[in-house]
C-alpha cells in the first residue's frame, strides 16, 4: 500500500484526488488542527498522524497527536527519542482510541551497520511499537543492503532509505513485506529526501506488475 504524505492543505486535496487509501498527516507542517482536517477525509481512507519534533513545543506536539488519535486516526507515528513521560501518555491515548502505534527512528545523515540497525528496530518494538519504522540517509550501496536486510527479521515494519540512492528501498519495500511505503502528493511536495510522488510509484508498480503477468 502507498501512504501519501500530506504537508499542506492543497496537498490534502491532491492526495484525496489521487485515490490514496492511506494518508500521513504531517501535523508539524500542515499548520492546521486535526479537528479541521479529519472532517475533510472520507471514512474509507486510513490515516497516520505524525508530528515531527523541532517545529513546535513538545507539549503542543503531544497534544496534536492526541487530538488526531481521538478523532479517529488509524495509526500514530511516535519518534523513538520521545521523552518517557510523553511516550507513555501517547501510548495510553493510542490504546484508548484503538490507534495502532508506529515507533520510528530517523537519521538524516547516515545509515548504521546491520547490527546497529537491528538493535534500533528491536528498540522500536520494545518502546511499544506495533510497527517499527526505520528511515536513514543512504550514502552507499552497502547502506541499501543493510536496510533491506531488516526484512529478514520478524515483526511488522517499514524500512526506508532517504536521498536519491535510497529510492529503491521505497519501491521494493512492499514486495519484501513492508506494511506500506511513502510517497509525496506530487513532484516538489516531498516530505522526506528521495521521496517519489504517488504518480511515479503507481507508474513503477504498473510496469512491475505487468511484467509479472507476462512471466
Amino acid at each position: 500500500m502507498i501512504c501519501v504524505s500530506v504537508a499542506n492543505m492543497s496537498g490534502l486535496s491532491e492526495a484525496l484526488d489521487s485515490g490514496a487509501g492511506l494518508l500521513e498527516l504531517r501535523l508539524d507542517l500542515i499548520g492546521e488542527s486535526p479537528s479541521k482536517l479529519f472532517p475533510l477525509i472520507p471514512g474509507n481512507i486510513q490515516t497516520i498522524v505524525t508530528c515531527r519534533p523541532g517545529v513546535i513545543s513538545e507539549g503542543e506536539r503531544v497534544e496534536l497527536l492526541q487530538a488526531g488519535m481521538k478523532l479517529g486516526a488509524d495509526y500514530v507515528d511516535i519518534e523513538i527519542e520521545t521523552a518517557a513521560g510523553d511516550m507513555e501518555l501517547l501510548l495510553s491515548t493510542a490504546r484508548q482510541s484503538g490507534c495502532r502505534v508506529i515507533i520510528s527512528y530517523h537519521d538524516f545523515k547516515r545509515t548504521a551497520d546491520r547490527e546497529d540497525l537491528e538493535s534500533l528496530m528491536i528498540a522500536c518494538y520494545e518502546k511499544g511499537g506495533e510497527i517499527a519504522k526505520i528511515a536513514t540517509q543512504v550514502n552507499a550501496s552497502e547502506d541499501i543492503r543493510n536496510l533491506l536486510s531488516l526484512y529478514d527479521f520478524p515483526g511488522k515494519k517499514v524500512i526506508l532509505g532517504m536521498g536519491p540512492m535510497g529510492r529503491i528501498t521505497r519501491v521494493i519495500g512492499p514486495y519484501l513485506g513492508a506494511e506500506f511505503t511513502f510517497a509525496s502528493t506530487a513532484e516538489g511536495g516531498e516530505t522526506a529526501p528521495g521521496q517519489l510522488s504517488v504518480k511515479q510509484l503507481n507508474e513503477l508498480y504498473k510496469v512491475i506488475d505487468e511484467d509479472e503477468r507476462i512471466r
